[in-house]
């Protein structure tokens, strides 16, 4: 007999997961956040941001508009945040992180990607494309045969699942 209730795939599961950890992030340009799954249990997660004990964008201005640099010139050396993934993989032990999937808001830089194929990542799903797909990302996993693809969530219904969860009546 079927319910009726409506529920999220897994992979809607954890990408609106990492959409939530993009919430926390304290970038002024982009919020971005990733989650990585082992056995259908999320183990950790990241958003970009400044580490811990370093004042962060939000509080401080950004480090870039501070020394005017253009923003098509704005490389990771210029800024004071690290990005989603890599706050993700940092959270947990390398021999953890063997043969997971990552969720993740943005397509993986190059600088991420090198992280992720060194720490035994097997797939990679991400939802958005910043301006274009960094080819040597795409380089570096294919050597590596892990896995990468899109998927492109409707945040509006999941948060129309989760508003059916809010408005379900006190039983007790």
């Amino acid at each position: 007999m079927k319910s009726g209730l409506k529920r999220p795939s897994w992979d809607e599961r954890f990408m609106f997961e990492a959409y939530s950890s993009a919430i926390r992030s304290s970038c002024k340009y982009i919020q971005t956040g990733a989650v990585i799954v082992k056995d259908k249990r999320i183990i950790a997660s990241g958003y970009n941001g400044a580490p811990p004990g370093i004042v962060n964008c939000l509080e401080r201005g950004c480090r870039k508009d501070d020394k005017g640099i253009a923003w098509d010139k704005k490389g990771l050396g210029n800024c004071r945040g690290a990005h989603a993934e890599i706050n993700a993989m940092a959270q947990i032990s390398r021999a953890d992180l063997i043969g997971t999937t990552m969720y993740t808001v943005f397509f993986p830089c190059s600088a991420c990607a090198k992280s992720i194929v060194g720490n035994g990542i097997k797939e990679v799903v991400y939802s958005k494309i910043y301006k274009e797909i960094d080819s040597l990302t795409k380089e570096l996993m294919q050597e590596a045969g892990i896995i990468l693809r899109q998927l492109k969530i409707d945040v509006d219904k999941q948060f129309d699942l989760i508003k059916n969860v809010q408005k379900q009546p006190s039983i007790f």
